[in-house]
């Protein structure tokens, strides 16, 4: 793909991880372009870049034409602010990017973004599961970064809808990151959607980028909906990002005494919206919901004792003890039994519960 000379100029300058925000501001105002950077750039510009900075440019000017054959073997494109691809949305925030990563489809409908915790509950995750497809069947696109936890469950929910989702990532198009959503990712395209990022080929998933890429997931979106996480969870910036960028924010309710309720009952204190299932989310956005399957009222609870306990909650060994009133050993031998039939998960400090959706 042959770029316009800014765009090419604009790749060039993302390829320098060194390069603060700084340098790269007065390279750009010394230069009047990125383009213009580039052509004149020299071995006194690290004055401006810093000395590593400067080498890397250095390198990565030899490099460009190789790193655009790779993106194209890879069908990944960059679009900058001045193309006609890249987002309104992102046009408009604060602290815009001027260059983007693109792979797949940035679709033109409402969105939403559905994030939280990567230590997420069987209940997050259901939920997340349960809001995701019925956004996704009403025609919604679900934004979210691809991590573990929500992320996951809000990217694979719109998929099992045969819906659009779009991942925000925190590393190089040219890897998955985390690894085990590599297979996600394939269905995301293969369904239309797309992944996103400001970084460039190679670039690695290193701790510090996701605060800064939580701006581009808001950003993107008509609304942001907080499943689960703690006061001190990494999640806060996307939701203060939402906030400053004039989104709606939702929050799902959850235990008062689960950590993974903390944030989200902090912000419906704070003036969030309640979120207890999609509807809440389109009549807000004034979209049509889809039509409600017929379902019934209550689903029959099964007849195994230990399936029966485990219905409505997750209980402990103990707890299962008294409720089952079976034998220790004898309770010991199914609960693993269950486990490896894929019944039941395994949860820390002895409990147990149904298993979550795969």
């Amino acid at each position: 793909m042959t770029y316009p000379e800014e765009t090419a100029a604009l790749i060039w300058l993302s390829l320098a991880e060194s390069l603060t925000a700084r340098g790269r501001r007065l390279l750009l105002d010394r230069a009047g372009c990125a383009a213009q950077a580039l052509r004149q750039f020299g071995r006194d510009d690290a004055q401006w870049t810093g000395e590593k900075a400067c080498r890397e440019l250095e390198d990565a000017r030899t490099a460009l034409p190789k790193v655009l054959s790779r993106m194209d073997a890879l069908g990944i494109r960059a679009v900058s602010a001045g193309d006609e691809a890249f987002p309104d949305r992102l046009r408009e925030i604060p602290d815009a990017p001027d260059l983007l990563y693109l792979r797949g489809q940035l679709p033109r409908r409402p969105m939403v973004a559905i994030v939280g915790s990567r230590r997420d509950t069987r209940y997050g995750r259901e939920q997340t599961l349960r809001i995701a497809r019925d956004l996704a069947d009403a025609g919604v696109c679900v934004v979210s970064g691809l991590a573990r936890g929500i992320d996951t469950a809000a990217h694979r929910g719109a998929v099992q809808a045969g819906g659009v989702t779009v991942g925000v990532l925190g590393c190089g198009l040219d890897s998955v990151y985390p690894k085990e959503n590599t297979a996600l990712t394939e269905e995301i395209l293969r369904l239309g959607g797309g992944l996103i990022s400001e970084y460039p080929l190679g670039a690695a998933p290193l701790p510090y980028h996701f605060p800064h890429r939580n701006r581009l997931i808001s950003g993107l979106a008509d609304a942001v909906l907080l499943i689960e996480a703690t006061l001190r969870s990494g999640t806060q910036s996307t939701v203060n990002h939402a906030l400053a960028q004039g989104k709606t924010v939702f929050a799902l309710p959850g235990n008062v005494d689960a950590p993974g309720s903390e944030l989200p009952l902090q912000l419906l204190k704070d003036g969030a919206e309640m979120c207890t299932c999609a509807s809440d989310i389109l009549t807000r956005l004034k979209l049509p919901a889809p039509e409600a399957p017929a379902r019934p009222d209550t689903a029959p609870e099964p007849d195994d004792p230990i399936l029966r306990a485990l219905f409505r909650e997750e209980k402990t060994f103990e707890e299962l003890l008294e409720e089952t009133r079976l034998p220790a050993q004898t309770l010991t031998a199914r609960l693993g039994l269950l486990e490896l039939e894929e019944k039941i998960d395994r949860l820390p400090g002895r409990s147990f519960g149904l298993s979550r959706p795969r």
